[in-house]
Protein backbone atom coordinates (compact mmCIF):
# COMPACT_ATOMS: atom_id res chain seq x y z
CA UNK A 1 0.00 0.00 0.00
CA UNK A 2 1.26 3.49 -0.80
CA UNK A 3 2.41 5.63 2.13
CA UNK A 4 0.03 8.37 3.40
CA UNK A 5 1.92 11.06 1.44
CA UNK A 6 0.55 9.58 -1.78
CA UNK A 7 -3.05 10.65 -2.19
CA UNK A 8 -3.68 9.23 -5.66
CA UNK A 9 -4.41 5.66 -6.69
CA UNK A 10 -1.28 3.55 -7.01
CA UNK A 11 -0.59 1.12 -9.83
CA UNK A 12 1.92 -1.64 -9.36
CA UNK A 13 4.95 -1.84 -11.63
CA UNK A 14 7.70 -4.42 -11.55
CA UNK A 15 11.22 -3.04 -11.10
CA UNK A 16 14.68 -3.57 -9.75
CA UNK A 17 17.28 -0.97 -8.75
CA UNK A 18 19.25 -1.09 -12.00
CA UNK A 19 18.32 0.04 -15.50
CA UNK A 20 16.80 -1.18 -17.75
CA UNK A 21 13.64 -2.44 -16.05
CA UNK A 22 10.30 -3.96 -17.04
CA UNK A 23 7.09 -2.18 -16.10
CA UNK A 24 3.77 -3.93 -15.72
CA UNK A 25 1.27 -1.10 -15.82
CA UNK A 26 -0.66 0.66 -18.59
CA UNK A 27 0.25 4.30 -19.25
CA UNK A 28 -2.04 7.28 -19.37
CA UNK A 29 -1.83 8.59 -22.93
CA UNK A 30 -2.48 12.33 -23.24
CA UNK A 31 -2.85 14.59 -26.25
CA UNK A 32 0.28 16.48 -27.24
CA UNK A 33 0.48 20.21 -26.73
CA UNK A 34 0.07 22.16 -29.97
CA UNK A 35 3.43 23.93 -30.11
CA UNK A 36 6.45 22.15 -31.66
CA UNK A 37 9.38 21.20 -29.47
CA UNK A 38 12.30 23.63 -29.70
CA UNK A 39 15.90 22.60 -30.19
CA UNK A 40 17.04 21.79 -26.65
CA UNK A 41 20.45 22.61 -25.22
CA UNK A 42 22.20 20.93 -22.30
CA UNK A 43 21.37 22.30 -18.85
CA UNK A 44 24.58 23.60 -17.28
CA UNK A 45 23.52 22.60 -13.76
CA UNK A 46 23.13 18.95 -14.86
CA UNK A 47 26.34 17.08 -14.04
CA UNK A 48 27.79 13.58 -14.48
CA UNK A 49 28.26 11.41 -11.38
CA UNK A 50 31.58 9.58 -11.53
CA UNK A 51 32.57 6.47 -9.62
CA UNK A 52 36.31 6.01 -8.96
CA UNK A 53 36.89 2.46 -7.76
CA UNK A 54 38.62 2.10 -4.41
CA UNK A 55 41.37 -0.30 -5.38
CA UNK A 56 44.73 -0.23 -7.14
CA UNK A 57 43.36 0.05 -10.68
CA UNK A 58 41.21 3.04 -9.66
CA UNK A 59 39.07 2.97 -12.81
CA UNK A 60 36.63 5.86 -13.16
CA UNK A 61 33.29 5.52 -14.93
CA UNK A 62 29.98 7.35 -15.13
CA UNK A 63 27.48 6.09 -12.56
CA UNK A 64 24.56 8.42 -13.25
CA UNK A 65 23.43 12.03 -13.58
CA UNK A 66 22.53 14.70 -11.07
CA UNK A 67 21.51 18.35 -10.94
CA UNK A 68 22.86 21.19 -8.78
CA UNK A 69 19.96 22.62 -6.76
CA UNK A 70 21.59 25.62 -5.08
CA UNK A 71 24.80 27.66 -4.99
CA UNK A 72 25.83 26.00 -1.70
CA UNK A 73 26.46 22.75 -3.59
CA UNK A 74 23.32 20.69 -3.01
CA UNK A 75 22.94 17.86 -5.50
CA UNK A 76 19.74 16.03 -6.50
CA UNK A 77 19.92 12.55 -8.03
CA UNK A 78 18.37 9.08 -7.80
CA UNK A 79 18.86 7.31 -4.47
CA UNK A 80 19.80 3.99 -6.08
CA UNK A 81 22.77 5.66 -7.81
CA UNK A 82 24.16 6.59 -4.39
CA UNK A 83 23.30 3.27 -2.76
CA UNK A 84 24.94 1.14 -5.42
CA UNK A 85 28.16 3.14 -5.35
CA UNK A 86 28.81 3.58 -1.65
CA UNK A 87 30.61 0.33 -0.99
CA UNK A 88 33.08 0.15 -3.86
CA UNK A 89 33.96 3.65 -5.09
CA UNK A 90 34.42 7.34 -4.38
CA UNK A 91 31.70 9.49 -5.94
CA UNK A 92 32.32 12.85 -7.54
CA UNK A 93 30.76 15.20 -10.07
CA UNK A 94 32.35 17.26 -12.83
CA UNK A 95 31.26 20.90 -13.16
CA UNK A 96 32.02 22.88 -16.34
CA UNK A 97 33.53 26.36 -16.38
CA UNK A 98 30.89 27.52 -18.88
CA UNK A 99 27.83 26.17 -20.70
CA UNK A 100 28.24 22.55 -21.78
CA UNK A 101 28.41 23.51 -25.47
CA UNK A 102 31.46 25.76 -24.95
CA UNK A 103 33.27 24.72 -21.76
CA UNK A 104 37.07 24.49 -21.65
CA UNK A 105 37.69 22.86 -18.28
CA UNK A 106 35.89 20.53 -15.91
CA UNK A 107 36.24 20.89 -12.15
CA UNK A 108 35.93 17.93 -9.79
CA UNK A 109 33.68 18.10 -6.72
CA UNK A 110 33.44 15.27 -4.19
CA UNK A 111 30.02 13.97 -3.14
CA UNK A 112 29.40 13.59 0.58
CA UNK A 113 26.69 13.65 3.26
CA UNK A 114 23.85 12.12 1.23
CA UNK A 115 20.30 11.87 2.55
CA UNK A 116 18.00 9.34 0.87
CA UNK A 117 14.24 9.36 0.43
CA UNK A 118 13.67 5.75 -0.56
CA UNK A 119 9.91 5.86 -1.28
CA UNK A 120 10.56 8.19 -4.24
CA UNK A 121 14.10 6.92 -4.96
CA UNK A 122 15.56 10.41 -4.47
CA UNK A 123 18.83 11.56 -2.89
CA UNK A 124 20.04 14.95 -1.70
CA UNK A 125 23.83 15.21 -1.35
CA UNK A 126 26.34 17.94 -0.57
CA UNK A 127 29.36 18.49 -2.78
CA UNK A 128 32.69 20.26 -2.17
CA UNK A 129 35.64 21.12 -4.44
CA UNK A 130 38.18 18.31 -4.67
CA UNK A 131 41.13 20.71 -4.83
CA UNK A 132 40.56 24.48 -4.68
CA UNK A 133 37.81 26.36 -2.84
CA UNK A 134 37.85 29.02 -5.58
CA UNK A 135 36.10 26.47 -7.80
CA UNK A 136 32.84 27.25 -5.97
CA UNK A 137 32.55 30.09 -8.47
CA UNK A 138 31.76 27.59 -11.24
CA UNK A 139 28.66 26.20 -9.48
CA UNK A 140 25.47 27.24 -11.29
CA UNK A 141 22.24 26.00 -9.68
CA UNK A 142 19.13 24.96 -11.58
CA UNK A 143 15.76 26.64 -11.25
CA UNK A 144 13.75 24.27 -9.05
CA UNK A 145 9.98 24.27 -9.56
CA UNK A 146 7.62 22.60 -7.09
CA UNK A 147 4.67 21.99 -9.42
CA UNK A 148 3.17 19.02 -11.19
CA UNK A 149 4.17 18.31 -14.78
CA UNK A 150 0.96 18.28 -16.81
CA UNK A 151 -0.03 15.34 -19.07
CA UNK A 152 1.06 16.18 -22.61
CA UNK A 153 3.47 18.89 -21.44
CA UNK A 154 6.72 19.02 -23.46
CA UNK A 155 9.87 18.40 -21.42
CA UNK A 156 13.51 17.62 -22.00
CA UNK A 157 16.39 16.06 -20.11
CA UNK A 158 20.14 16.47 -19.86
CA UNK A 159 21.97 13.24 -19.05
CA UNK A 160 25.42 11.69 -19.08
CA UNK A 161 25.63 8.14 -20.33
CA UNK A 162 28.39 5.58 -20.05
CA UNK A 163 29.90 6.75 -23.35
CA UNK A 164 31.63 9.92 -22.13
CA UNK A 165 31.37 13.34 -20.51
CA UNK A 166 29.51 15.00 -23.37
CA UNK A 167 25.91 15.65 -22.27
CA UNK A 168 23.01 13.94 -24.01
CA UNK A 169 19.77 15.89 -24.48
CA UNK A 170 16.42 14.29 -25.31
CA UNK A 171 12.95 15.75 -25.58
CA UNK A 172 9.50 14.26 -25.11
CA UNK A 173 6.15 14.72 -23.38
CA UNK A 174 4.68 13.85 -20.01
CA UNK A 175 2.56 10.72 -20.62
CA UNK A 176 0.90 10.14 -17.27
CA UNK A 177 0.39 11.74 -13.86
CA UNK A 178 -0.40 9.22 -11.12
CA UNK A 179 1.38 7.05 -8.57
CA UNK A 180 3.17 4.01 -10.01
CA UNK A 181 4.00 1.54 -7.25
CA UNK A 182 7.21 -0.43 -7.69
CA UNK A 183 7.81 -3.91 -6.29
CA UNK A 184 10.98 -2.74 -4.51
CA UNK A 185 8.92 -0.37 -2.36
CA UNK A 186 9.67 2.79 -4.35
CA UNK A 187 7.19 4.97 -6.21
CA UNK A 188 7.14 7.09 -9.35
CA UNK A 189 4.50 9.75 -9.99
CA UNK A 190 4.93 10.59 -13.68
CA UNK A 191 5.79 8.93 -16.99
CA UNK A 192 7.57 10.50 -19.97
CA UNK A 193 8.12 9.22 -23.52
CA UNK A 194 11.92 9.45 -23.35
CA UNK A 195 14.03 6.31 -23.70
CA UNK A 196 16.48 5.91 -20.80
CA UNK A 197 19.90 4.34 -21.16
CA UNK A 198 22.70 3.53 -18.73
CA UNK A 199 23.84 6.64 -16.87
CA UNK A 200 20.54 8.51 -17.14
CA UNK A 201 19.31 7.67 -13.62
CA UNK A 202 19.04 10.95 -11.75
CA UNK A 203 18.62 13.10 -14.87
CA UNK A 204 16.60 16.31 -14.40
CA UNK A 205 13.27 16.60 -16.22
CA UNK A 206 13.07 20.18 -17.46
CA UNK A 207 10.09 22.30 -18.54
CA UNK A 208 9.95 24.64 -21.54
CA UNK A 209 10.62 27.46 -19.07
CA UNK A 210 13.96 25.86 -18.14
CA UNK A 211 12.80 24.73 -14.69
CA UNK A 212 13.52 21.32 -13.16
CA UNK A 213 10.22 19.56 -12.43
CA UNK A 214 11.45 16.09 -11.47
CA UNK A 215 14.14 13.42 -11.56
CA UNK A 216 14.23 10.29 -13.76
CA UNK A 217 14.50 7.16 -11.63
CA UNK A 218 13.15 4.23 -13.67
CA UNK A 219 13.32 3.02 -17.29
CA UNK A 220 10.76 0.94 -19.13
CA UNK A 221 11.66 -2.17 -21.11
CA UNK A 222 9.97 -4.84 -23.25
CA UNK A 223 6.54 -3.55 -24.35
CA UNK A 224 7.15 -0.35 -22.35
CA UNK A 225 10.47 0.38 -24.01
CA UNK A 226 10.74 4.05 -24.85
CA UNK A 227 9.04 5.22 -21.65
CA UNK A 228 10.77 6.42 -18.48
CA UNK A 229 9.39 7.13 -15.02
CA UNK A 230 10.38 9.56 -12.33
CA UNK A 231 9.63 11.49 -9.15
CA UNK A 232 8.33 15.04 -9.34
CA UNK A 233 9.70 17.72 -7.04
CA UNK A 234 6.11 18.52 -6.10
CA UNK A 235 5.70 15.00 -4.66
CA UNK A 236 9.05 15.35 -2.87
CA UNK A 237 8.31 18.84 -1.48
CA UNK A 238 8.42 17.85 2.21
CA UNK A 239 11.72 15.97 1.79
CA UNK A 240 13.31 18.83 -0.16
CA UNK A 241 12.16 21.42 2.37
CA UNK A 242 13.61 19.36 5.21
CA UNK A 243 16.94 19.29 3.35
CA UNK A 244 16.91 23.05 2.83
CA UNK A 245 16.11 23.09 -0.89
CA UNK A 246 13.90 25.99 -1.87
CA UNK A 247 11.54 25.34 -4.77
CA UNK A 248 9.67 28.07 -6.62
CA UNK A 249 6.00 27.87 -5.55
CA UNK A 250 3.36 26.17 -7.64
CA UNK A 251 1.20 27.98 -10.18
CA UNK A 252 -1.73 27.46 -7.79
CA UNK A 253 -3.58 25.10 -10.10
CA UNK A 254 -3.11 27.15 -13.27
CA UNK A 255 -1.43 25.96 -16.41
CA UNK A 256 2.22 27.06 -16.72
CA UNK A 257 2.74 30.03 -19.04
CA UNK A 258 3.39 29.21 -22.67
CA UNK A 259 6.67 30.55 -24.07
Amino acid sequence: MAPPMFRRTARTVGCEWALPLVLWCPLLVSPAWPQPLPSWTALRSAVPLLCTENHQAARTRIRGTGVIADSAGTLLTAAHVIQQARSDCTLSVMIPDDEWNRFRQLHAFLIQDCRLHLPLDLAVCRIRPAENSREWGYVRPARIRGRAALPGEPVWITAFTAWGLSPLTRSGHIQGRQIYQRRDGCYCDFAVDITATEGMSGSPVISMQGEVLGILTLAGAAKFRGVSFGASLEEAAAFLKAEGIAATPDFQGKNPPRP
